[in-house]
């Protein structure tokens, strides 16, 4: 990884590069659409909003993390055996909070692109301390999907289905389903961050979504999912291992290709983080694919 100090003028600004290498054996080839593998947009956000808090860090010279995610556009699909380029840019600077652009391009051609805001980590809001986490938000009735019956639901497999159970659900309206956040996915490495990622988070609201649209289908045509954008993403506090998520899903509107999300994710009672839109373009399945 490098960096340089460029752009713009009015203040320090600065960039940061990275390379990622996709092959086909790695993990996430195993789960995220087998068979036809794609590099998650979750794994990409991800570092993407790492970036930004390095830079930020850096640019500022005191510990900076990104407390939203004012937009994201996925422009294309990055599959194995692409190196992608990711760069990450200061557009702006205010007194408490720096605006990052970072984009991911495969040969040039931009695959995603992502607006990203960061603040000093002495103004974020610190994990929530839960008396006993692991019941926080467990429901006692019986969920109205067990994780199997999920997994049906979706096109990922393991270590990708990012949900456990989906508590209740109104067809064409509304989801509460759960997810238990520990350090066992291999998706987290050998040596796990100290919280939780905010963008595999992001990604199990993404997969309720999913999982509700297909449930509202009333000819239960088979289709492809895949996430086209996110806008007004706010990151309100870190996560902590072991301990449940609850992702309460609205569907804002449904068309004829894609359908739009909102909502929170939850610790309690608590917001974590919050959705302002979450576009899912939709396609019908194609014979033999």
């Amino acid at each position: 990884m490098s960096s340089t100090f460029a752009i713009p003028a009015s203040h320090a600004a600065s960039t940061l590069q990275e390379t990622l290498f996709v092959s086909g054996s790695d993990l996430f080839a195993l789960g995220h659409y087998p068979g036809n593998p794609v590099y998650p947009g979750a794994l990409m956000l991800e570092r993407m909003l790492a970036m930004a808090g390095a830079l930020v860090s850096g640019t500022l010279g005191q510990p900076a993390r990104a407390t939203a995610v004012k937009r994201v556009q996925y422009l294309g699909v990055v599959v194995p055996g692409d190196v992608v380029t990711l760069e990450a840019s200061v557009l702006e600077q205010s007194a408490n909070k720096v605006a990052c652009q970072a984009v991911a391009s495969v040969g040039g051609d931009p695959r995603v692109r992502a607006t990203i805001e960061c603040g000093l980590d002495s103004g974020i809001a610190p994990s929530p301390v839960l008396s006993n986490p692991a019941t926080a938000v467990k429901d006692t009735n019986t969920p109205a999907l067990a994780h199997q019956e999920i997994a049906r639901l979706l096109p990922h497999r393991y270590p990708f289905v990012l949900l456990d159970t989906v508590q209740t659900y109104s067809p064409g309206a509304h989801m509460l389903a759960t997810k238990v956040i520990n350090r066992e996915s291999p998706i987290l490495g050998r040596k796990p961050p100290d919280t939780y990622p905010a963008a595999l988070a992001i990604e199990s609201f993404g997969q309720a979504g999913v999982a509700l649209y297909f449930l509202s289908q009333m000819d239960n045509a088979p289709a492809h999912a895949l996430v086209g954008a996110m806008r007004d993403v706010t990151l309100l506090r870190e996560i902590p291992y072991d301990t449940i998520l609850t992702l309460d899903v609205r569907i804002e509107r449904m068309m004829a290709n894609a359908v739009v999300f909102g909502g929170d994710l939850r610790i309690g009672a608590e917001a974590v983080i919050r959705i302002g839109s979450l576009v899912v373009m939709i396609a019908p399945m194609q014979a033999g694919s």
